[in-house]
């Protein structure tokens, strides 16, 4: 329960560094990653040798909208919006085993298709003005208390989480905390991790 849930991006996380900052973070005790590269230039075999990373140090890394790429890289699984493939061929493509998220933004009735089509978790947001996506929309803190009360999978939020709000979030005790530019600024990353880790913790 309130696990962070870290994502990358092209401009906090360039290709030249990646492998670095993803290494720091799994050494910071990150669980569950997501390769997040909207610029469609990627390295295969640098995402192949992250994803063998991630399996060592007994944690998820999932590709971001491509499910041809996940499967390329042998990723744990993909997280699919509304414009990406389907999971019915998400879930025919990468197989059973696979950990595959949703973006449900602030739809409710998407989330209880997405969990009766077997998402593994379903994600919400933007819960705040978000940096790295200006124009979401956002989604109320009561539209994630019902879907506590009535979703089976596990739970994601995302947007605009920062250690200024972080304790507006830890209350709902959902499973993934989705956190972008606040793992890479102000500090170094191990420092955010350490500072956003004693507000979930205190």
């Amino acid at each position: 329960m309130n696990q962070i849930y870290a994502l990358t991006d092209q401009h906090f996380t360039p290709l030249n560094r990646l492998k670095a900052q993803i290494n720091e973070l799994l050494t910071g005790g990150v669980k569950i990653i997501q390769y997040r590269n909207k610029s469609q230039i990627h390295d295969i075999a640098l995402l192949k040798d992250i994803s063998q990373i991630c399996k060592n140090s007994g944690a998820k890394f999932i590709i971001n909208d491509d499910v041809q790429l996940a499967k390329m890289v042998d990723a744990s699984g993909v997280h699919i919006g509304k414009d990406d493939d389907s999971l019915q061929k998400a879930r025919d493509i990468l197989g059973y085993n696979a950990y595959i998220g949703v973006s449900c933004y602030n739809d409710l009735e998407r989330a209880k298709d997405a969990v009766k089509n077997g998402a593994d978790y379903v994600a919400f947001g933007a819960l705040f003005a978000s940096p790295t996506k200006p124009n979401a929309s956002i989604c109320s803190l009561d539209i994630i208390k019902e879907a506590k009360n009535n979703l089976t999978s596990k739970i994601a939020v995302i947007g605009g989480i920062n250690s200024s709000n972080l304790n507006i979030v830890k209350e709902l005790k959902i499973d993934y905390i989705a956190i972008v530019s606040a793992l890479y600024t102000p500090g170094s990353i191990t420092q955010n991790l350490a500072n956003l880790n004693t507000i979930l913790k205190g």
